[in-house]
């Protein structure tokens, strides 16, 4: 009991038990914190999923504008192959390759004359009698078939290039098909990726929104 007086008078016991006081109020303010500190990194996990969420956005907007100049670009393809599939005239293939349209001048006139026969006459009988009408009207055998064969040739040509065109048009536009395909999916994906955001910043609206309600209604009960 001496111990306890001298420790008394000494102000050493009080001094312990405010002590202990402020240690159990320091512990309650310490888990008060980490109450705070828990509910400010949940708000903060959601700020930064956000935040994340928004970067892919912009990021994916970004790829979007950088690819619309190629899309464009291969929609000016299709345009031009649209322009491609114009038909060419008999005249305007003879016309490019620099043929002759004047049918006197041309392997053509053999068909004009032969229709001057009837009809009914042997082929060789037919043949001959067209053969002799071209020296009467001095038309050159030789250089009518060598204007048959320009044209067989420029024909050939046309038909081989309107092959060529036609696959190069089909591969270009196959591969067009496939990257639009693929631009397609990317853009479902922002979609989806922008449904998920507007979740998130909803959610985290809605929790301010309750935290709000119940500040007010704790300082103002309701009746």
């Amino acid at each position: 009991m001496v111990a306890k007086n001298i420790f008394e008078k000494l102000g050493l016991i009080e001094a312990v038990e405010e002590t202990n006081e402020e240690n159990e109020l320091q512990k309650d303010d310490f888990n008060n914190s980490e109450e705070v500190i828990d509910e400010l990194l949940n708000v903060k996990g959601i700020d930064e999923t956000i935040i994340k969420r928004k970067e892919e956005i912009i990021e994916n907007q970004d790829k979007i504008d950088k690819d619309k100049d190629d899309i464009e670009n291969k929609l000016d393809v299709l345009i031009e192959s649209y322009e491609k599939n114009r038909l060419l005239s008999i005249d305007d293939i003879y016309r490019n390759a620099r043929l002759t349209l004047d049918t006197k001048k041309s392997i053509f006139m053999v068909d004009i004359l032969s229709k001057t026969l009837p009809e009914n006459l042997p082929t060789d009988v037919k043949r001959g009698t067209v053969l002799s009408l071209m020296e009467v009207s001095e038309l050159n055998k030789d250089s009518l078939l060598n204007d048959a064969y320009q044209r067989i040739d420029s024909l050939n040509t046309v038909m081989e290039e309107t092959v060529e065109t036609t696959e190069t048009i089909i591969n270009k536009n196959n591969m067009t098909v496939s990257e639009l395909k693929k631009r397609i999916s990317e853009l479902e994906k922002i979609n989806d990726e922008r449904v998920e955001f507007q979740k998130d910043q909803n959610t985290l609206i809605e929790y301010e929104i309750q935290k709000v309600i119940n500040l007010v209604d704790f300082v103002k009960p309701t009746k």
